[in-house]
């Protein structure tokens, strides 16, 4: 990020159209901590730049882009760009490659990566400095195979950078345990659409988990768990009464916990090992559905695994005609 005393330069970025949104993103966020981004082009554009160089006051957060602009056009309002560059951040992004003549304006030329692993993998290194963190090598490829959609990058990068708190260095450990913990949130948004018929709601939240890299499979495993530990707490709601507070509900389920007598190879499929406020949330969700309804809907999940496993190709329908018509 330019510091507020460093000279500003124009910034000539070459990139594409499909990747143009992203990378004035990237870019501004690279000359400023809460860009406010105006960009123009087309036939308007001589008008607007000089409309901005003549105005009095002007945030010096402002960042003017002008996309694909024509020699002509760049030197007939080359004064007012050079003029503004002096008040405010200025980027020409260009839409074809760079080219071996000459240059449109002086100042500062960055080719933007094409290979969109490659382009994720750079916003991450570049966040996790702004943050004054380090990722392990590990731990960033993990990330970046993730990371399906690039305008989820920071808000992943802040979850991680949250979650380590004041520890130095980001580990595969954490990404594994904040994207467990980001499906188990969005598993509970499936659910409260499950519980209000809300099938809309139900597919995209599917198609949110999809869309974060989790195979159709997995999820039908997160589905079957949920739905086992919650027919548990549906069974458990007269030892946990209804509107309990977290305080009061923790308490009860050390208690009940400490005398259930359960002893199970795998403590992950049952109620009395979850943590207690996963457990306070369960209970929770439990209560917006009705048993006859979860067991509906785990016979729906079976037989829907035996589809799966007799062999398809097509899992992700199956899922979304299932969901439909739960």
């Amino acid at each position: 990020m330019l510091d507020s005393t460093q000279k500003r330069e124009i910034i000539t970025a070459h990139g594409s159209k499909d990747n143009a949104l992203e990378d004035i993103h990237t870019l501004s966020r690279q000359c400023s901590e809460h860009p406010e981004v105006e960009i123009i082009g087309g036939k308007d554009a001589r008008d607007r730049i000089i409309e901005r160089s003549s105005a009095l006051f002007i945030n010096t957060e402002f960042v003017l882009v002008v996309i694909d602009p024509d020699k002509e056009l760049v030197h007939d309002v080359k004064k007012q760009l050079l003029s503004l560059k002096e008040r405010v951040h200025v980027i020409i992004y260009l839409t074809s490659p760079p080219s071996d003549g000459h240059r449109l304006i002086e100042g500062k030329t960055v080719v933007m990566e094409h290979k969109k692993e490659r382009r994720i993998e750079e916003r991450v290194r570049l966040l996790i400095r702004k943050y004054e963190k380090k990722m392990t090598h590990q731990a960033l490829q993990l990330l970046t195979n993730r990371i399906k959609d690039e305008s989820m990058i920071d808000m992943e990068v802040m979850k991680l950078v949250s979650y380590v708190g004041e520890r130095g260095e980001i580990k595969s450990k954490d990404i594994l345990a904040v994207g467990t913990e980001t499906h188990e949130e969005s598993m509970f948004a499936l659910f409260d659409a499950f519980s209000r018929k809300d099938k809309k709601q139900a597919l995209a939240v599917f198609e949110n988990l999809l869309g974060n890299g989790l195979h159709v499979l997995a999820i039908h495993s997160f589905l079957v768990r949920q739905t086992r530990l919650l027919i548990h707490a549906k069974d458990m709601e007269e030892v946990f009464t209804a509107n309990q507070e977290y305080s009061v509900f923790s308490k009860t389920f050390a208690k009940w916990k400490g005398s259930s007598g359960i002893k199970p190879s795998e403590k992950k499929h049952y109620l009395p090992f979850q943590k207690p406020y996963y457990a306070f949330k369960l209970s929770k969700t439990s209560e917006q559905i009705s048993k006859q309804d979860l067991i509906a809907f785990l016979d729906m999940l079976t037989a829907l695994d035996v589809a799966i496993k007799s062999g398809t190709k097509h899992e992700r329908v199956l899922m979304e005609e299932a969901l439909i018509e739960a």
